[in-house]
């Protein structure tokens, strides 16, 4: 079964050198009596530790419009849209209370100095039911409702369910992303199809500084009128870090990559004006942990190859820390 566990090894390597403070957003700090949600018809926002999670509701239509919303309804069952507020995990991460976030949901740091270590995810019950029965939406896997004739083999079909966590800095789109599939039946046959029903942790740390995110949901399932697939997922314990005392290494004079981009070894050669231990952590685009590797340089030039071969085409990141402060190099491997 595909899986998109995300080790906490990578967070602690990459994030020792940013932990001024850290702050988690719980939830659990709103008050909520059992299995309900929050619900305003002024439309107005929430905020928890400087965290600012943006809310809509429509009035005229007696609606929750857009955004996120804190809830901690219980229900597995109801896989309709009348059951907006629930995951299919039936509780939070930790606690009693989790947020339900809609596609386009923006969420605002007052500090504009952080990054966002990361947070848990989960399918609502209504997108899970959805994906696996079908409903308004397609039944994903199956062959039926795909519009275009061709002849697929049951339970092969493509399909797939993610989000995209966009990072914004000064108001502006920055570069990098970070995505999560909810589902994925992309795989040659069925042995590897899944849609997320536990908890699971998105490292969003490839963000780098940002005053805040936003959420896009996207999926194989569309129509002309849009994603059929429900746009909502929940999420808890969104974790934030300082970087107002982010230092490169200060003995490391030098480092660089070669070559960029790569097709089978990197060499990372290192000018250092001392000896010491490093720890070299290579990450995908999503922040995802591939390998850890302690080293010991000399002062001076040292080189250390990686064997990529085997990694797939796209981008990636080689993170170098002392255990205070680190050096971060981007890199496309072919």
């Amino acid at each position: 079964m595909k899986n998109n566990r995300h080790s906490l090894i990578a967070v602690i390597a990459i994030v020792v050198s940013l932990q001024t403070w850290a702050q988690t957003v719980s939830f659990d700090t709103f008050t909520l009596s059992p299995n309900s949600y929050y619900q305003d018809n002024s439309g107005a926002d929430f905020s928890s530790n400087g965290v600012t999670f943006q809310y809509d509701w429509n009035s005229s239509w007696n609606i929750w419009e857009s955004g996120s919303a804190y809830t901690n309804v219980n229900d597995t069952v109801n896989g309709t849209y009348t059951n907006l507020y629930g995951c299919i995990t039936g509780t939070a991460f930790s606690g009693n209370n989790y947020a339900t976030v809609q596609s386009g949901a923006k969420v605002i740091f007052s500090n504009t100095t952080t990054a966002v270590s990361g947070f848990y995810i989960t399918n609502t019950t209504y997108a899970w039911k959805e994906i696996k029965k079908g409903g308004y939406g397609r039944k994903f896997g199956d062959t039926t409702g795909t519009g275009s004739g061709a002849s697929i083999p049951q339970g092969e079909y493509p399909d797939w369910f993610k989000v995209l966590v966009r990072g914004f800095r000064g108001g502006n789109l920055t570069n990098d992303s970070v995505q999560f599939f909810l589902a994925d039946f992309r795989g040659t046959g069925t042995i590897n199809d899944y849609v997320v029903k536990n908890w699971q942790y998105v490292n969003c740390l490839a963000l780098g500084q940002v005053d805040s995110i936003q959420f896009i949901m996207k999926s194989s399932d569309n129509n002309s009128f849009g994603m059929k697939t429900p746009a909502f997922f929940s999420i808890d314990n969104l974790t934030t870090v300082s970087t107002v005392d982010i230092n490169e290494i200060e003995s490391l004079v030098d480092m660089k990559l070669q070559p960029n981009p790569a097709k089978e070894i990197i060499n990372l050669n290192l000018l250092s004006k001392s000896t010491q231990i490093l720890s070299i952590v290579l990450t995908d685009i999503s922040g995802k942990e591939l390998e850890i590797k302690n080293i010991q340089i000399n002062s001076g030039r040292s080189q250390e190859s990686l064997d990529i071969q085997n990694l797939d085409g796209g981008i990636y990141f080689l993170t170098v820390t002392d255990g205070a402060s680190f050096k971060k190099i981007k890199f496309i491997k072919l």
